[in-house]
């Protein structure tokens, strides 16, 4: 902590420092004055300043401070005039960013984090900067910059005068990133058995209230659990599970209901399956339609997966279970997870009923530790894909079966590239791909 608030010697030959009063009639045209505001925004140029500094590793700048000094000895040896440039005088403009630099250190001092109410994360300030960089690109200045395109891979090369994206400012931003380190809340999974109780909680309330003839309470409970045991045993994000289309659903749901699960697997979830043994296995296709990362236009994504899991998922029960209650209210088509009428069904909605049952199921088992703060810990936007995955790598499931199982991941680090794969599956190609998806699932 002592580092991140005091400078270092030789800094000033590698970042251009300027003091507080400085800088505060280079941005705003006036001299500083002596009141509360003006002295809060110097403390913020000084922080910016500290943190430009740490931007840069103390041996760095050690390093450049050595070089300067024994250059300049050795030049006066012969009467040259060392080449460095002169530290000064600074010109009367902010080119360097302090300006944007300065709003960040306020929204870190103001705004309320959503992680930690009593401080903002790193990663919301930074957005000061990109919102100040988009808003010089459309400016009358920022669009008479000329851009280029390098040859080979198509990627655009811009010199730009934009004040946010100067050397300095990338100091800046490197030194308070470390000094504000991270606090992350990321979404934890849950062990199978968890995921198994859950459901067996929702099916029987949602039996009681169709056994009481409330089918409308009855018919939501029934369709969130069988969302939940979708994105589970497709190892789906929450917010993709919403791409589940009712009518490839009703198209492919009797594919696969009679089947036998082979010997060989009984003993070895490794074994190497033919494809007439693929073509026996019981199996649902989970149909998913939409516009995904990476590919033109709209297509379907089919993931085949077992008819029931080694942990006591029952995917076809639910699947079977959710085409019935759509028929009922008149629909055959459609996104598969939406209220009577059609409309998509809300994540929030289905979120808060999962969390509601894990914490039924944390207070009636000891499935989940009592110091866990469920609200905290679990959603159903990753909780069920990283309990799928989780119990996937105690499966000692091979790496490529999980990868299969997980495609957006690899469109998503494919980057702005094209990824190397059609991740459109139609039923023909996703019965190809049943040794790893097929098997990936009935190890759940």
């Amino acid at each position: 902590m002592k580092q991140l608030n005091q400078g270092v010697v030789g800094a000033h030959m590698c970042i251009p420092l300027q003091c507080e009063a400085c800088w505060i009639y280079n941005i705003e045209k006036r001299e500083m004055e002596d009141t509360p505001d003006d002295w809060e925004y110097a403390k913020c140029i000084r922080r910016c300043n500290l943190d430009a500094i740490n931007g840069k590793a103390p041996s760095t700048i050690r390093g450049h401070r050595r070089e300067v000094l024994s250059t300049v000895r050795y030049c006066s040896r012969i009467g040259k005039t060392p080449s460095f440039e002169p530290r000064g005088p600074m010109p009367v403009d902010d080119n360097v960013g302090m300006s944007v630099a300065v709003e960040m250190q306020l929204k870190s001092l103001f705004s309320k984090g959503r992680i930690n109410p009593d401080y903002s994360q790193y990663d919301t300030i930074r957005k000061v900067r990109a919102t100040a960089s988009k808003t010089y690109d459309s400016s009358a200045r920022g669009v008479g910059e000329q851009a280029s395109f390098s040859q080979g891979k198509a990627s655009r090369i811009r010199p730009t005068e934009c004040p946010s994206q100067s050397e300095w400012f990338q100091d800046f931003a490197r030194g308070m990133q470390n000094r504000m380190g991270y606090e992350s809340a990321a979404d934890h999974g849950v062990g199978m058995r968890a995921i198994v109780k859950l459901l067996e909680y929702i099916k029987a309330d949602a039996l009681d209230l169709e056994a009481e003839e409330s089918m409308e309470e009855a018919n939501q409970l029934f369709k969130i659990g069988a969302f939940i045991c979708a994105v589970t045993v497709g190892s789906l994000r929450g917010y993709e599970g919403f791409f589940m289309d009712l009518a490839g659903m009703i198209s492919h749901l009797d594919k696969g209901r009679e089947g036998e699960v082979p010997e060989v697997l009984h003993a070895n979830l490794q074994a190497l399956l033919s494809e007439e043994m693929c073509a026996r296995l019981p199996h649902i296709t989970l149909c998913l339609l939409g516009n995904f990362k990476g590919e033109g236009g709209i297509g379907y994504h089919m993931i085949n997966v077992a008819n029931e899991t080694t942990s006591g998922l029952q995917p076809r029960w639910w699947m079977e279970k959710l085409v019935k209650i759509c028929q009922s209210e008149g629909r055959v088509s459609g996104p598969a997870f939406a209220d009577k009428f059609g409309n998509l069904a809300s994540s929030v909605d289905y979120d808060a009923v999962f969390r509601k049952y894990l914490n039924l199921v944390q207070s009636s088992t000891d499935l989940i530790p009592e110091d866990i703060n469920v609200d905290t810990h679990y959603s159903l936007n990753r909780t069920p894909r990283k309990s799928s995955l989780t119990r996937a790598k105690r499966a000692n499931l091979h790496k490529e079966a999980q990868e299969e199982m997980n495609r957006w991941r690899t469109v998503e680090h494919a980057k702005t590239r094209r990824p190397r794969f059609n991740m459109r599956h139609h039923y023909s190609e996703s019965c190809l791909l049943m040794p790893t998806t097929w098997l990936y699932s009935y190890a759940l």
